[in-house]
């Protein structure tokens, strides 16, 4: 996080009905420039960029939070004559009722109510410029200091970190312990014990493996397992024989209208129909035809590796090209059924339609691979 992290005005403000939404953005935007004495310096014009608004929407702001006590503004101007960014006080205090009520500091409270709060910065009924001839600095560009040590001593910081360990000990013992054969007689305090006792691989490799031990310790005869907290103590994971990583799955998915797609569908056309007797499309080709409405989907398919090696025998074609056309007539002159929408370009053989005959060749040579030519 970057910039200030606070923003420091009148609490008041916050329900002061009399105020705009804007008003109170505008206060906490200068809430977050303002020094120890709740001055700063600060352009409209960038107010306004960081409010995501006009700058006329600023002005307005400002102008009521200065008629209603929250804002003291100081013009200022360049040697040109012309505005340059003003001065503005936070108020944080507004101005007394009756002063002739405030009591000496050295005369008893009646009530604790009636005890006077430590004065922050200047009253609010009084102007309070800048020392000598020049305006007083402007804010520094870190956050307003926190005054209450409670909130930041370094013990402080260390008990919460600790409870959070805690919490997140007990979320993992909770989630794996059940797990475990003994589970039900099991001392949760003494698997806790335990757990506190390992490093955060070391309790990441025991949930991982606590299923191998298990089922080891039953292959070796065991009738009785032994607790969780002796499994942890112990570190019986680190006996077992190394884990056996799964065999790879092949990817053999292919996307529609891609290279390993479209060998496919032409290397099934080369074929020829299924029904060469039948007149409809899905009755002469039932697998395109399934192939075909699946793409029109969106969904690709599982072909064999065959058919993935003849990818590098295929180029895109984007559609409506010379050479898209050249595919189509292609088809239509060899009573092939042309492609749903493939959207925008679509792979073919390299060569155009008269490279048929090479792609034919290469499909051929790939025969004896095998492989499911279209198989879920």
């Amino acid at each position: 996080m970057t910039g200030p992290r606070l923003s420091i005005i009148p609490a008041r403000a916050a329900t002061d009905r009399s105020l705009k939404p804007r008003d109170l953005q505008v206060l906490c935007v200068l809430g977050r420039h303002t020094d120890d004495l709740g001055w700063c310096r600060r352009s409209q014009v960038k107010m306004s960029e960081e409010m995501g608004c006009a700058r006329s929407t600023v002005f307005e702001a400002v102008e009521r939070l200065v008629k209603a006590g929250y804002l003291e503004k100081h013009e200022q101007e360049e040697i040109s004559g012309r505005d340059s960014a003003h001065w503005y006080r936070v108020i944080l205090d507004p101005v007394h009722p009756n002063l002739a009520l405030v009591k000496e500091a050295d005369e008893p409270a009646d009530s604790l109510a009636e005890i006077p709060c430590r004065p922050v910065g200047t009253p609010a009924g009084i102007s309070a410029p800048p020392a000598g001839p020049e305006p007083a600095p402007p804010a520094g560009p870190g956050p307003a200091p926190i005054n209450d040590t409670s909130l930041t001593t370094p013990v402080n910081v260390e008990r919460e970190r600790a409870r959070e360990i805690e919490k997140q000990l007990e979320r993992w013992l909770k989630k794996t312990h059940p797990a475990w054969p003994s589970y039900i007689s099991d001392s949760g305090p003494k698997a806790l014990a335990e757990a506190r006792k390992l490093t955060d691989e070391e309790r990441d490799a025991a949930a991982d493996r606590m299923a191998d031990y298990v089922a080891s310790a039953k292959v070796g005869g065991r009738t009785v397992i032994c607790t969780f907290a002796v499994y942890l103590s112990e570190k019986r994971w680190e006996k077992l024989p190394a884990k056996a990583k799964a065999p790879a799955v092949a990817d053999d998915y292919a996307p529609p209208f891609g290279p390993v797609w479209m060998a496919w569908v032409v290397g099934h056309m080369l074929g020829g129909p299924a029904n060469p007797d039948a007149t409809a499309f899905q009755q002469r080709w039932p697998d395109l035809f399934h192939l075909f409405e699946r793409a029109r989907r969106g969904q690709g398919h599982r072909f064999g590796e065959r058919w993935h090696a003849l990818k590098g025998q295929m180029i895109a074609v984007p559609v409506d090209t010379s050479q898209w056309n050249d595919w189509r007539a292609c088809f239509q002159q060899r009573g092939w059924p042309w492609l749903p929408d493939p959207g925008r370009v679509a792979y073919f053989p390299a060569g155009g339609p008269d490279g048929l005959a090479e792609f034919e060749q290469a499909m051929r040579g790939q025969h004896d691979a095998g492989g499911r030519e279209a198989a879920e």
